[in-house]
């Protein structure tokens, strides 16, 4: 009976001990500082939301049972000078204010002279790294800005040597044969029939102007064409038998596509 009624007495007193030493000590403005285990009876609380006006950052950090009240942990700091209480920024977890609030009395003192609303400022002999700072980031930019144009000049350079030394563009002829060649020993691939198709569909309807012929118009007129006929045929018979025969004369299927080389 007597350890519960000391307990008891012990939770109630040793916050007020804590806001008494803290009334009686100011604290420096933006240190922050805790309260553990005080209890305040009745519902549960919560800070109150921080507008313009106030003066103090406080927060729970945790909050336990205590009998029919609430025991709490605070951590606060101050943000202008002078005497507050911290029960005036403390609301019922319902947003509703409080009917009885705690009084917890906090002082705080600004670590700047009363008459001063500065900092001194810093003595010129003292700091000569930080003197010359404006003239190390004026060498900086120089910096980068000489080895930016040195980059865009070399890649200029670059460019240029390997547009002079491309080979020249290569005609139809020569980019066809190889897909010819692979098709004749059936190597080409469903992908690469396919390409090789389109690729002369769209060469014989630019030199027959028959781009706004529809697709299967076009295809009719291009395979019905003296030049175009042959590879075609020869195509079909690649693709389609199990045994491609052997070559043909590659140079005169490809007779037709030799000019005008494609840009």
């Amino acid at each position: 009976m007597k350890r519960s009624l000391f307990i008891g007495i012990l939770s109630f007193t040793l916050p007020y001990l804590i806001a008494n030493e803290l009334k009686q000590e100011a604290a420096p403005l933006g240190i922050k500082i805790q309260i553990k285990d005080y209890v305040i009876p009745g519902p549960e609380v919560e800070p109150k939301p921080l507008n313009k006006e106030s003066a103090i950052v406080l927060r729970i950090t945790s909050v336990y049972p205590h009998g029919n009240s609430f025991r709490y942990d605070f951590e606060y700091y101050g943000l202008e000078a002078g005497s507050f209480d911290l029960g005036d920024y403390l609301q019922g977890k319902d947003k509703k204010p409080m009917t009885d609030p705690p009084t917890l009395p906090v002082t705080f003192k600004s670590s700047l002279a009363p008459e001063r609303m500065k900092p001194n400022p810093p003595d010129d002999g003292k700091l000569p790294r930080f003197i010359k700072y404006k003239h190390l980031l004026i060498f900086g930019a120089a910096f980068w800005l000489i080895g930016f144009l040195l980059l865009i000049f070399g890649a200029r350079k670059k460019l240029n040597l390997m547009e002079s030394s491309s080979p020249e563009l290569l005609s139809p002829a020569e980019i066809l044969r190889p897909l010819v060649e692979a098709a004749r020993k059936g190597k080409l691939g469903k992908e690469g029939q396919a390409r090789l198709e389109r690729t002369l569909i769209i060469f014989w309807r630019q030199r027959m102007n028959l781009t706004n012929e529809s697709p299967s118009t076009a295809l009719s007129k291009i395979k019905a064409h003296p030049e175009a006929a042959p590879l075609f045929e020869k195509l079909e018979s690649w693709f389609h038998c199990p045994n491609p025969e052997e070559p043909s004369d590659l140079d005169a299927l490809l007779k037709p596509y030799r000019e005008p080389k494609i840009d």
